[in-house]
């Protein structure tokens, strides 16, 4: 203010000669523009809430009167307090996204006041320091007050450090599981198709997870897989605190987790599809002498096993005899022979099952065969026993 004083002065003493009449004769003082001052409105910013890594933050929008800058300040109980940051020389009119670096980088989550200052002295530098220094003024709004907005400044979450762990596994192509995983922050996992050893289309995202370790990280296909392929299992971080994964979506910042080595954090398995269906069984009543009764034929969508079981009240019971492992396809004539043989007649239910671990042994971890439209692959026969002719 004292420096501009003089010029002021100057300036008034101009306006008071700049015309005058004598003897019929008027004349005219011109003032150089360049001793003009700067103007300081109006101007205009906006400053939104935001999520920033720590080191800049972003202006939505600044309106400058006259070059000059934006200034960051910290909150002093509701009042710009020490300087933050300084931004570039900003020229005069309206800019878009304005990027103010910070002095020092954020460590935790501030409210930060923004103030358009005129760059008075046109040197490109700012210069503010109160009570001793006022060169470059505040810019003020069209209303008059001070062009200054406050807004929320968060940290986004780190990318590191994140680790994978992803192993061949089989499935019936519906679903897929990541052995652990763990993250820097709240995030994902998603699938990915391999496109020439490189994550390619997404094939699933699994739900929100939180920062830490996570073990055994279910993912459901959009698609059930169709074949037996490789792919890639890779941690993203939920940037921007959604809840919603938006990988795909330009706009979001939500990014890949980065490993110890400072690479993506992701891993590939080879999925090895075990097909559930569909499956066929087709049997008919039979009599014999109670030593062997066979199943017509069956049709498994993988390898697998056929059981025989007792019926119980119309419904299968208990597992009598289970058959050999069976490749897919079809099989006929399937027999089970019993010993001691059977005495009486009987029903018997025949119920197909998939050797899911592919360990080419039945036991409950193999689930039961479908038919094409979603029923359990099983039916019931009778038996009726005869007696040879001897009696024996």
């Amino acid at each position: 203010m004292r420096r501009l004083a003089p010029f002021l002065i100057a300036l008034a003493l101009a306006a008071g000669a700049c015309a005058y009449e004598s003897s019929g004769t008027t004349t005219t003082t011109v003032v150089d523009p360049a001793d003009v001052p700067p103007a300081t409105g109006p101007g205009e910013l906006v400053f939104e809430d935001q999520l920033i890594e720590g080191s800049a933050v972003i202006m939505a929008s600044v309106t400058m009167p006259s070059a000059g800058f934006v200034v960051l300040q910290s909150d002093a109980s509701g009042t710009p307090g020490e300087v933050l940051g300084v931004s570039n020389v900003i020229g005069r009119g309206t800019v878009s996204g304005v990027v103010v670096p910070l002095f020092f980088p954020l460590e935790a989550a501030a409210t930060i006041h923004a103030t358009l200052h005129v760059d008075m002295d046109g040197d490109g530098q700012f210069r503010y320091e109160p009570p001793d220094d006022f060169i470059d003024l505040p810019a003020t709004l069209a209303g008059g007050g001070p062009a200054t907005a406050v807004a929320a400044i968060d940290l986004l979450p780190p990318l590191a450090p994140a680790s994978i762990s992803f192993l061949d596994q089989r499935t019936d192509g519906t679903a897929v599981v990541v052995a652990e995983v763990t993250l820097p922050g709240p995030g994902f996992v998603a699938l990915h198709a391999d496109e020439d050893g490189v994550p390619g289309a997404i094939l699933g995202i699994s739900a929100v997870l939180d920062e830490g370790t996570a073990a055994e990280v279910a993912i459901t296909l959009d698609r059930p897989l169709e074949t037996t392929q490789q792919v890639f299992a890779v941690a993203y971080v939920d940037r921007d605190r959604d809840g919603v994964a938006g990988l795909t979506s330009p706009d979001s910042l939500d990014d890949v987790a980065q490993g110890p080595d400072g690479g993506p954090a992701r891993a590939q398995a080879v999925i090895t599809l075990v097909r559930l269906s569909p499956a066929e069984v087709e049997v008919e009543d039979q009599e014999g002498d109670g030593t062997v009764v066979t199943v017509a034929s069956v049709t498994l969508p993988s390898a697998g096993f056929v059981e025989l079981r007792a019926d119980q009240d119309g419904s299968p019971g208990r597992v009598l005899l289970v058959s050999d492992p069976l490749p897919a396809g079809t099989s006929t004539g399937i027999d089970f022979e019993f010993d001691p043989a059977l005495d009486a007649d009987a029903v018997f239910w025949v119920r197909l099952r998939v050797d899911f671990d592919g360990d080419g042994e039945l036991d409950d971890d193999d689930p039961i065969a479908m038919t094409e439209e979603g029923r359990r692959a099983q039916a019931s026969f009778a038996f009726t026993f005869v007696e040879d002719e001897d009696g024996d």
